[in-house]
């Protein structure tokens, strides 16, 4: 039987060699078992060119330039490009407080850093380590401008990389930035629209690059890089390729050069190529001191992801998952109301589905519909009273809206649940939060604040 997609089929046979043809050329094996998701972008790009059969579109991809062309349009539809300023506090704070201090101790003398963000999507990763970079030599007494700075963002995604080149981001994106720092780092291009300030921009570099050229000889960026930011990239590949691709981003790594990668892949023993590093809150991996690149070691088994929280919401279901993931794309790309209007659509048909209602309640936040994001954080606490992140959220929310008192005991809730977890325990909506990272930001600013790392994230 045949599966359609408005006027498109999809039968077995052709969509097989179809998948395979994309995990060939992308390397995202994420969509191996995400067969509806695949079949939605590739849907749409067949109607757009006519192509009523998977032959058809087949035969446009092998089309010499055009169908080029056409992968990258493909490949900007099914990368799932979910970014945002400082995203992951605990890793940003280890890039604050070790790495990047240590790199600019050691490279004084030359005044000379480069930087790899692989899978940069809109920018704002390589952004906030230009931000944040800026801000750590003017403290040291240093000129930024005296220094030769490379930041390279690459990604699969062409329209990410041209959204990226803009610098240009809506409120949606930036709204877990304090707003005296927005003013700070950002110009107001529309009411609801900012460009990140030149100072910025100009020490970041984009081009298009597919991670799976590493592999090739002589292929990807060339090193030495004193850091590389490969952050949930990883994720969508299988271990053999992840050891292969860390090896070789290991061999463009400066000596003591770092590599940081997200908090939800899967760990593993790199050494002796790399040796692991324990800052508080995260991992990272680093080149060993006075030691050059060893051969890869076979690919060693990955470390059990950490378990969930406690009395958390039961788990997405497959359909659940990834609508959550198609609405964020929507909302990254511009869109914040018509991925509210997605959530309302699933919601009428799973009224209790604590996840998709929490993503809407974000959503709606960022879009200044505070009394829908109110009901809705409220709702998914109802769902789930041991839910940590919208007790976070809503805290911050009931405070600004000057319901001190009703914040204060939220918070003193979420903290009273966040104690009863073990520190390493990944919060559920919360960007690869853990439990012990949320109560050490909470003692830096001695307030609990709405994480910047704590975003809808799959």
């Amino acid at each position: 039987m045949q599966a359609m997609t408005g006027s498109v089929a999809f039968p077995p046979a052709g969509f097989r060699r179809l998948v395979s043809a994309v995990t060939q050329r992308t390397g995202l094996h994420y969509y191996v078992d995400k067969t509806d998701l695949l079949k939605q972008a590739v849907g749409a790009r067949m109607l757009l060119h006519g192509c009523a059969t998977c032959h058809d579109y087949l035969a446009l991809l092998s089309d010499g330039a055009r169908g080029d062309a056409e992968w990258q349009e493909l490949e900007s539809a099914i990368t799932i490009g979910e970014t945002f300023f400082f995203r992951y506090a605990e890793q940003f704070q280890a890039l604050e407080h070790t790495i990047l201090p240590q790199l600019i101790r050691r490279a004084a003398a030359t005044r000379h850093l480069r930087i790899w963000s692989v899978g940069c999507s809109n920018g704002a990763e390589p952004y906030s380590i230009a931000i944040l970079l800026t801000r750590l030599l003017e403290e040291a007494g240093m000129e930024p401008c005296d220094w030769h700075i490379e930041i390279l963002g690459t990604d699969i995604s062409s329209r990410a990389l041209e959204q990226a080149r803009q610098a240009e981001f809506s409120a949606w994106t930036l709204r877990d930035i304090p707003p005296a720092r927005r003013q700070g780092w950002f110009t107001p291009v529309t009411p609801r629209t900012w460009r990140l300030h030149e100072r910025y921009r100009r020490m970041v570099r984009f081009r298009y690059s597919n991670i799976l050229d590493l592999l090739q000889p002589d292929c990807g960026p060339a090193g030495p890089f004193d850091l590389i930011l490969c952050r949930n990239v990883l994720i969508y590949f299988e271990q053999a390729q992840v050891a292969a691709l860390v090896k070789a981003m290991a061999g463009r790594l400066a000596p003591e050069g770092w590599l940081l990668q997200g908090h939800s892949e899967p760990l593993c023993d790199f050494a002796p190529l790399l040796e692991t590093v324990r800052l508080p809150g995260t991992l990272a991996f680093r080149v060993p001191p006075a030691c050059e690149p060893a051969p890869m070691p076979p690919a060693p088994p990955a470390v059990p992801r950490r378990r969930p929280v406690h009395d958390a919401p039961p788990a997405q279901s497959v359909d659940s998952a990834g609508i959550a993931a198609e609405i964020r794309r929507v909302a990254d790309s511009g869109h914040v109301r018509r991925g509210m209007q997605m959530c309302r659509d699933y919601l009428a048909r799973n009224p209790v589905d604590a996840s998709i209602h929490f993503l809407f309640a974000v959503l709606a936040w960022g879009e200044g519909s505070c009394l829908q994001a109110e009901e809705s954080f409220r709702r998914v606490i109802y769902l789930c009273r041991n839910h940590v992140m919208a007790h976070c959220y809503l805290a911050r929310l009931l405070e600004e809206a000057g319901g001190r008192a009703q914040a204060r005991r939220l918070r003193e809730q979420m903290i009273a649940l966040v104690r009863r977890c073990p520190p390493d325990t990944i919060l559920p909506d919360g960007g690869g939060l853990t439990a012990g990272g949320l109560l050490r930001l909470a003692q830096q600013v001695g307030d609990m604040p709405v994480a910047r790392d704590a975003r809808v994230s799959s």
